[in-house]
């Protein structure tokens, strides 16, 4: 005759595990109740403090990420906190990336040695006679390079480079040469460069430098961070384009440069026009 009592093969009694599926069974009915709850919390707030049905309480939350999206790409707002984060970045950090960017470069367009135009002049000239204009932190160098198209550039820190195919094609006075020098320096004291690759990857820079470790035993501030972070894209640096926001604030500051050394500011007019003639009069330029 079967024994009705006998033990399961395992060895565990039938009362452990009717107390088992019972804790089981509580744990999962909790769980339930709670997802159940966070599900419709939303919806209960609409609908109890507002009178919303579902497709009212739909609209309302589409309506709140397309404020949220206008907010972010439709006003300063981006540029703001870039600004910010930026402002913690201390300016020998600049120089520093500055100078990396330039050993990149300087493989694909080596310096010309015989600056028969007087650039590296008229930059010293012009950041002479504006001390009150720049930081002397800074260290600004301006320099010719060999490369086959017309361009002037600057890196973060002061580096100042234009190419000999721009000298020998637009031929310009010492007054347009120093508003080009001055164009140039207005970025770097600007941080366009800095603050445009902030902005490119805004939320990847604030969040890495928040959790920043270099393994050098030394414990970087978020600035500080945030300076080596942005030395990873110093490659890139030297090749990006400026916003034109970005380029009235060069212009300006190479106005103000122009005047402060004692030159004819309508220089950087007749620059521009000289620009915008060799670009065929379309009103645009590939000068940075």
């Amino acid at each position: 005759m079967r024994n009705r009592h006998h033990p399961n093969p395992s060895g565990d009694s039938t009362h452990h595990k009717t107390y088992y599926n019972n804790n089981e069974h509580q744990r999962r009915r909790h769980e339930r109740q709670n997802n159940a709850y966070f599900r419709i919390n939303f919806s209960d707030i609409t609908r109890r403090k507002f009178g919303l049905n579902q497709r009212q309480q739909i609209a309302l939350f589409v309506a709140l990420l397309l404020c949220v999206y206008s907010l972010w790409f439709l006003t300063p707002l981006p540029d703001m906190v870039a600004m910010l984060v930026l402002s913690t970045v201390p300016l020998e950090s600049d120089v520093e990336l500055g100078m990396q960017s330039l050993r990149s470069l300087s493989r694909k367009y080596p310096p010309v040695k015989d600056d028969q135009w007087g650039v590296a002049d008229i930059g010293e000239h012009l950041i002479s006679k504006n001390a009150h204009l720049i930081s002397p932190e800074y260290k600004f160098t301006a320099e010719v390079i060999s490369a086959p198209f017309v361009n002037a550039f600057a890196l973060p820190g002061g580096v100042v480079r234009v190419t000999d195919t721009l000298l020998n094609t637009l031929n310009l006075s010492p007054f347009e040469l120093a508003a080009l020098l001055g164009h140039e320096i207005g970025h770097v004291v600007h941080r366009h460069s800095q603050r445009r690759s902030i902005k490119r990857e805004l939320l990847q820079t604030i969040l890495g430098a928040l959790v920043y470790d270099d393994k050098d035993d030394r414990e970087e501030n978020f600035g500080e961070a945030v300076g080596e972070i942005l030395q990873k894209s110093a490659v890139w640096l030297g090749e990006q384009s400026f916003s034109r926001k970005d380029e009235y604030e060069a212009d300006a500051m190479a106005w103000d440069l122009l005047v402060g050394a004692g030159m004819d500011p309508r220089a950087l007019q007749s620059l521009l026009r000289k620009l915008w003639k060799l670009e065929g009069g379309l009103g645009v330029t590939k000068w940075e």
